[in-house]
């Protein structure tokens, strides 16, 4: 049932921010998506072990979410027709969506320390210096 849940998120993700992914070959260094100063409200859905929590980050919290989008580097990922990185058992993603864009907004994907992808745009980006987001909603 997890990963039922798991896919049906990821391809729902997929579907709506479907836009063709020949922006960039696939070997080649990607950063060029980054949170501007602009965003002050982020709606973060987190997703772990079956439950799916929802909150609003605000203030220092952004800023901090900022900071740590901002800094990951990544590249292009592709991936065998039919499989997605979203689609191992007992992964944990984050989907964060901007409050003053419509729309507009990305997902990480954990499947282990080592092992996290950026999903944007309809486009999956392995990341090649994995962090955990810097926010909770305790």
């Amino acid at each position: 049932m997890k990963k039922f849940i798991m896919l049906v998120f990821i391809l729902a993700m997929g579907v709506l921010n479907i836009v063709g992914c020949g922006r960039a070959e696939p070997d080649s260094e990607m950063s060029v998506f980054k949170i501007s100063d602009d965003i002050t409200k982020v709606n973060v859905e987190h997703y772990v072990s079956g439950e799916i929590t929802q909150w609003m980050a605000e203030g220092a919290e952004v800023d901090e979410l900022r900071n740590w989008f901002n800094g990951l580097e990544y590249t292009l990922f592709e991936y065998e027709e039919g499989e997605s990185p979203g689609d191992g058992e007992g992964g944990e993603f984050y989907s964060f969506t901007f409050a003053e864009e419509d729309h507009s907004g990305f997902s990480y994907v954990i499947n282990g320390p080592e092992d996290c992808y950026l999903l944007m745009d309809g486009c999956w980006y392995l990341v090649k210096n994995p962090l955990r987001p810097p926010i909770s909603n305790e």
